[in-house]
C-alpha cells in the first residue's frame, strides 16, 4: 500500500527525499505532471520495468521518458537534427510527448515493437526536479490500468493501482486535465498521433518546422567574407525549397546598408553570381535564434554570438572547420590579391559545407513541399 503525502501547492523536502528513495531504489510512485497523474521509476531497470508492466496491465504503447531539459535530453539521445529542434525548442517544455526514432542508447530490451521512443519534459515543475536529481532517467506512464481513462485528479486514481505502488501524491488537479498532445519526429511530414492541449500552437509549429534549413554565415562587417560564402553555399545548394537550405548572412558589427565590396563583387561576378543587391545586414539575437546552423568566420564571431544569445552556442560552426582552417582572413583594406585569397578559401569551405549540410537533410528525411 502507498504512503500518500497530501502536496497541493507545496511540497515539502522530507517528502521530496522519500519520493526520491522510491525512485533511486527501483520502487514505483504516483505523482501529478502537468496533463495527468503518472506513474513513476527508473528508467533501464528490468525490475522496475516489469512491475510497472506488472501494474498497468497488458500495455499496447511505450513508456514516456522524462528529461529535466532540452540539453539533458540531447546529452543522453545524441544531437537531434535541426527540424526536430524546432520542434522541441517550441513545445518543451510543455504539455507534448514527442516520439523520436530509437537509438543505441534506448537498449533493445526496453523497447516496444515499433512504436518508438516518446519523450517528455513537462511544464509542472516535480518532474524536471525529479530528473534533474534521479540517479538515472525516469519512465512515466499514465496511471492507470490499461484501458482505462487517465486520471487527472487524485480522487481518479484507481484505489487498486495505490495497493501496488510505494508512494502516492496527491497535488490536486494536474494544469491541463487531458492527455498530452503526441507528435512524431521519427519522419516528414511530422505529425500530431495523438491530439490533447496546445494543439493550434503545435500546428503552427509543424508547419514552421517543415520550412527549409536556416543557414546563417557571420563575419565582421558583413560586406566582405559573410556575402561571399552566403551566396556561393546558396548557388552550391539550389532552390531552397528543392534542396531543404537557406543560406543568409549578417555581420557582428555590420556596416548596415552599404553594398559588398567591390572586389568581392569582381570575384563573385567572375564565378557567375551576383552580389550587387547585397547590402549590410547587423547580427540580432533574434536573427541568431531563428537560425538552425550558424558559421562564422572567426572564433571572435562565435564569442560575439554566444554573448548575444547564449541559447544558440550548441548551433554555431567555424566556417573553415571542413577544411581545416579555424579562420577565414578578413580581406578588408587590402590589396585584390588578398580578396582573392580569401575568397578561394570561402569557396573550397563552402563546398565543404554543402555535404554536411545535404546529409543532415538527407538524414532527417526532408522532403521537398
Amino acid at each position: 500500500m502507498a504512503q500518500i503525502f497530501e502536496t497541493e501547492g507545496y511540497i515539502p523536502s522530507t517528502v521530496f527525499r522519500k519520493l526520491m528513495r522510491v525512485l533511486n531504489d527501483g520502487g514505483v510512485a504516483i505523482t501529478a505532471s502537468d496533463t495527468v497523474y503518472g506513474l513513476l521509476t527508473g528508467a533501464f531497470d528490468r525490475q522496475s520495468f516489469l512491475r510497472l508492466d506488472k501494474i498497468k496491465g497488458s500495455r499496447e504503447l511505450p513508456y514516456t521518458l522524462n528529461f529535466a531539459s532540452s540539453k539533458r535530453l540531447e546529452n543522453w539521445y545524441g544531437r537531434l537534427n535541426p527540424f526536430q529542434r524546432r520542434v522541441s525548442n517550441a513545445v518543451l517544455p510543455g504539455p507534448v510527448t514527442l516520439i523520436f526514432p530509437y537509438k543505441p542508447a534506448v537498449p533493445k530490451g526496453f523497447r516496444h515493437r515499433d512504436h518508438g521512443l516518446g519523450v517528455r519534459i513537462p511544464s509542472a515543475a516535480l518532474t524536471p526536479e525529479l530528473c534533474d536529481r534521479a540517479e538515472m532517467p525516469i519512465w512515466s506512464t499514465s496511471a492507470n490500468r490499461s484501458g482505462q481513462t487517465a486520471p487527472t485528479d487524485f480522487p481518479d486514481v484507481d484505489p487498486g493501482l495505490l495497493e501496488d505502488v510505494d508512494l502516492a501524491l496527491n497535488s490536486g488537479p494536474t494544469i491541463y486535465r487531458r492527455a498530452s498532445t503526441v507528435i512524431d519526429l521519427r519522419q516528414f511530414p511530422y505529425r500530431i498521433k495523438r491530439p490533447g492541449p496546445w494543439l493550434d500552437h503545435i500546428k503552427r509549429v509543424l508547419h514552421l518546422a517543415a520550412q527549409p534549413m536556416e543557414v546563417l554565415i557571420i563575419c565582421t562587417g558583413n560586406i566582405c567574407r559573410s556575402p561571399l560564402a552566403g551566396a556561393v553555399l546558396g548557388d552550391m545548394l539550389g532552390d531552397p525549397d528543392r534542396s531543404g537550405v537557406h543560406v543568409s548572412s549578417a555581420g557582428i558589427n555590420a556596416a548596415e546598408g552599404l553594398p559588398a565590396t567591390d572586389h568581392m563583387k569582381r570575384i563573385a561576378a567572375e564565378w557567375g553570381i551576383d552580389l550587387n543587391r547585397h547590402r549590410g545586414r547587423q547580427l540580432t539575437g533574434e536573427l541568431a535564434r531563428s537560425s538552425d546552423v550558424i558559421l562564422t568566420a572567426e572564433p571572435l564571431h562565435r564569442d560575439w554570438i554566444i554573448e548575444l544569445a547564449p541559447d544558440v552556442e550548441d548551433r554555431i560552426e567555424m566556417l573553415g572547420d571542413p577544411v581545416g582552417f579555424e579562420s577565414i582572413p578578413d580581406p578588408y583594406g587590402s590589396e585584390y590579391e588578398a580578396y582573392r585569397q580569401s575568397a578561394d578559401l570561402i569557396r573550397r569551405a563552402a563546398a565543404a559545407w554543402r555535404v554536411r549540410l545535404q546529409t543532415i537533410v538527407a538524414e532527417a528525411g526532408w522532403c521537398a513541399r
